[in-house]
């Protein structure tokens, strides 16, 4: 029942932005809107207030975020040496790369661990949150830079910057830890504000991702989506339990370094992928298939852990 309960409200929200889009009742720049107050605006207000509120010195956070460093450095090994093994092509080794271990945090893991442990859950995952969103935007766009089969993309740093760096989430987290590091306090009025636009963030990104999963999009040759998909979301979760057992995380912590780990290959992926000159159509399919890939995951995450 637990599972039940955790797990189905993140289904309806999703089917809910699914039919929405199937019908119609919307059109589809309403949803590319609803996507971007979500990610410029309701889940940074959630995360400055969060990161500036948490203890940064906590041991359970601490270890949380081992395990995510360790589970995504193995993850991306792994990827590369499929490369080889797969014989991936070399215009799609970017987007393979890539989709095999970052994972949707933001859109995904933050509402799915709010469901499942509440508003405690969620607190502990923002510290290791922050960090790995900063991990994961600026190693992606290395490696797509790395891989890029146009050569025009210009200075890398410039390309880590505009692309990684400056993303919302990001600049989120950065002033978060600064009044955190800071000792100051958000003064109650601005704080409010930034509850109430972070509160509508969750289910938002949750209706967005249902009326943006589109599987009549799925094209080319799906072996090598499939191979990274569950990378990142069976072989990922799976490595995380073990590794957050031998560090000695507590229950909660465990299960929420194993949803985060189990979470689907962020949508923004794809986009920077046909930014950067990589394989567009594969980065798309592992989106696509991860996400529905990860629905299983998550539910065998929260039954087991």
């Amino acid at each position: 029942m637990v599972v039940l309960e955790s797990i189905v409200p993140v289904l309806i929200l999703i089917l809910f932005g699914g039919a929405l889009a199937r019908t119609r009742f919307f059109g589809d720049s309403f949803f590319k809107d609803l996507n971007r107050l979500t990610y410029f605006w309701g889940l940074p207000s959630l995360l400055v207030y969060k990161v500036a509120e948490i203890d940064l010195r906590s041991e359970a956070g601490l270890g949380l975020l081992y395990t995510m460093l360790i589970v995504i450095g193995a993850s991306i090994a792994l990827a590369y040496a499929l490369v080889f093994i797969l014989k991936v092509p070399r215009e799609s080794v970017g987007a393979f790369v890539q989709g095999s271990y970052r994972g949707n945090l933001a859109f995904v893991g933050f509402p799915v661990v709010y469901f499942a442990l509440g508003q405690e859950g969620l607190d502990l995952g923002m510290f290791t949150s922050g960090i790995c969103i900063l991990i994961y935007n600026t190693s992606s766009v290395a490696i797509l830079i790395l891989h890029s089969k146009d050569q025009g993309t210009g200075s890398p740093l410039q390309a880590i910057w505009k692309h990684g760096l400056s993303n919302p989430l990001i600049l989120a987290c950065c002033l978060g830890f600064a009044l955190n590091l800071a000792d100051l306090e958000i003064p109650v009025m601005a704080r409010r504000a930034l509850v109430a636009v972070g509160q509508i963030a969750l289910p938002l990104a949750l209706i967005g991702l249902g009326a943006g999963l589109k599987l009549d999009e799925l094209k080319g040759r799906l072996s090598f989506s499939i191979v990274a998909s569950l990378i990142n979301v069976a072989f990922s979760p799976l490595l995380g339990y073990y590794v957050g057992r031998s560090l000695g995380l507590d229950a909660d912590s465990l299960k929420v370094a194993v949803i985060f780990l189990a979470c689907p290959t962020a949508v923004f992926s794809y986009v920077l992928a046909e930014m950067l000159g990589n394989d567009a159509v594969t980065a798309r399919n592992i989106v696509i298939l991860s996400t529905l890939l990860s629905i299983a995951s998550l539910v065998i995450a929260i039954a087991l852990v």
